[in-house]
């Protein structure tokens, strides 16, 4: 009769314990994955509601107007979009009068001589309502608004839904590799002097739930799952205050945190850190 020693109790011990952390480690992946696919679902929700309320042209200038704010002025920033719609946007056409107009909108600046005879002075900001405590320079609103006032200008000719709409359709490709995914969201988000990070979170937060939303309605479903392939395939984005507390919370190592490998497992580690803080409020 075979007995087992000592040793081999330990050798077993520890296989089993093994396999029972790749089983938690498999498990919390998946879990990842689906509150990666939640939070998508969430933000197809806020886009299906703005859809109700602005056309598609002022619903998509408005969130990206927004994302630009950051968290220190993000109301500020709807709020020039809403003094300054898109509509009136397209009407300046070149960069230099969009830019002059949103700063000047913005109560960031007097210089009025590039607009329009029927562009209305009286309607601005006050210069007070903009946060600059604790941003950074390059984050600065004035900044932020010579950034994307190029992006305006390359929108003004189709309009920014149709721009966009059409620059998805045109990288449009299956299958779609890791290597693939980077290349088409760098193709599609093309915010050339917005800087990296920030162009990834517009097109992962606003463009592709919004074009989700959209092909969805009009029953365009390889477009749909091309989209939820590049969620999935892309690689994760940096490490903000949100992703590294909920790594220190459900990892163990270095090793382990290298498996939020992707876009969907990186918003997954954020929708878990909404849910956990509002378990913990009640």
């Amino acid at each position: 009769m075979y007995e087992l020693t000592e040793q081999g109790h330990r050798q077993e011990g520890t296989k089993h314990e093994e396999r029972m952390l790749n089983l938690q480690k498999t498990e919390l992946y998946k879990l990842l994955d689906l509150k990666g696919m939640e939070r998508l679902e969430n933000k197809k929700q806020r886009m299906q509601n703005l859809l109700k309320i602005a056309e598609p042209d002022e619903a998509l200038y408005r969130e990206i107007m927004l994302a630009l704010g950051y968290r220190h002025n993000k109301v500020q920033f709807l709020e020039l979009a809403m003094i300054t719609p898109y509509s009136e946007i397209r009407k300046l056409k070149e960069r230099d009068i969009i830019e002059q107009a949103l700063l000047y909108r913005a109560g960031l600046t007097e210089e009025n001589d590039l607009l329009p005879g029927d562009f209305d002075l009286s309607l601005k900001m006050e210069k007070f309502v903009w946060n600059y405590k604790g941003v950074r320079p390059s984050n600065y609103p004035e900044k932020r608004i010579r950034d994307i006032s190029g992006f305006l200008e390359e929108t003004c000719k189709e309009g920014i839904y149709l721009y966009l709409r059409q620059k998805i359709e045109q990288n449009y490709v299956q299958p779609v590799t890791k290597e693939a995914a980077i290349r088409i969201v760098n193709k599609i988000a093309t915010f050339k002097e917005i800087g990296k990070m920030r162009r990834l979170e517009i097109f992962f937060n606003i463009i592709l739930p919004f074009y989700e939303v959209v092909f969805e309605k009009k029953g365009l479903r390889e477009l749909v799952e091309f989209l939820n392939t590049l969620y999935s395939k892309h690689p994760s984005l940096s490490d903000n205050s949100i992703t590294r507390t909920m790594k220190k919370k459900i990892f163990r190592n270095e090793l382990e945190c290298k498996m939020v490998n992707s876009v969907r497992r990186y918003m997954g580690l954020i929708q878990l850190y909404y849910e956990s803080s509002k378990k913990e409020k009640r």
